[in-house]
């Protein structure tokens, strides 16, 4: 998998609201994916709310911690970004960081556009109406700025009506054209040693047992994680093309 222009930069952001909606689990599958196609991704962690768990920092130890609260963090963001060779960026975003993208948002897009990058917000919805009205809030500030995807979290169950049956859901749709791929929920102690370890899927079947521990060690965790990793890349690869530059 190579990226469409050696010109072009995506910088793939989160779109940070609620948290424990499934946000840092579906953006440390998309780093496995990455990693899994050897696409060259670039990893800023933006969650300041999180200083040991739940971050792409606690996860991956080469990702980039940058408060995007002060303006010379902001900075440090786009110097990475511009720098870097890597044609992926991902910037896994905190709860509640909306206000501080915005701003940004506002005075970074056009140069950042200029420079050849593009934008990929992500959204990830479960049946709470919170995490869908993150959705709504998100696009009416970054508008057709940049491109969409969403992520359906079937964790809570499968009800996503207020993305798909309400008006404002299917208007969002309609305009965006955001494609919509599913996450399957994983068993809660499969997700908890992972999140507790620090160990994205892949790094867990790699791992050693003296690093992924007993449980997920076990075969029988191993193949669960391998199956849950098998069809989450089956699902990034059906929208391959919005990732992508």
């Amino acid at each position: 998998m190579s990226n469409k222009s050696n010109n072009q930069k995506r910088i793939v952001m989160s779109m940070g609201g609620k948290g424990g909606g499934g946000k840092s689990t579906l953006m440390t599958s998309l780093v496995d994916f990455f990693h899994a196609e050897n696409c060259p991704v670039t990893l800023i962690d933006c969650d300041t709310e999180n200083k040991v768990h739940g971050s792409f920092s606690h996860f991956f130890k080469e990702a980039l911690k940058v408060d995007i609260t002060t303006p010379s963090g902001f900075d440090e963001f786009v110097e990475k970004v511009l720098c870097d060779n890597a044609p992926m960026v991902l910037a896994d975003l905190g709860a509640g960081s909306g206000k501080f993208t915005f701003k940004w948002f506002d005075d970074m897009h056009d140069p950042l556009q200029e420079a050849g990058v593009r934008f990929l917000a992500i959204g990830v919805v479960t049946s709470e109406v919170a995490t869908t009205e993150t959705i709504f809030n998100w696009a009416n500030a970054l508008k057709s700025r940049t491109d969409y995807l969403i992520v359906r979290n079937h964790r809570n169950g499968d009800d996503f009506s207020a993305l798909e049956s309400s008006e404002p859901g299917q208007r969002f749709l309609k305009v965006s054209k955001a494609p919509v791929i599913d996450m399957e929920a994983r068993l809660d102690d499969i997700q908890r040693d992972l999140d507790k370890r620090g160990l994205s899927l892949r790094q867990a079947l790699e791992a050693p047992s003296e690093i992924a521990g007993p449980f997920l060690s076990r075969a029988v965790s191993k193949i669960r994680m391998r199956g849950y990793l098998t069809r989450m890349n089956a699902q990034f690869r059906r929208v391959v093309d919005t990732l992508l530059p």
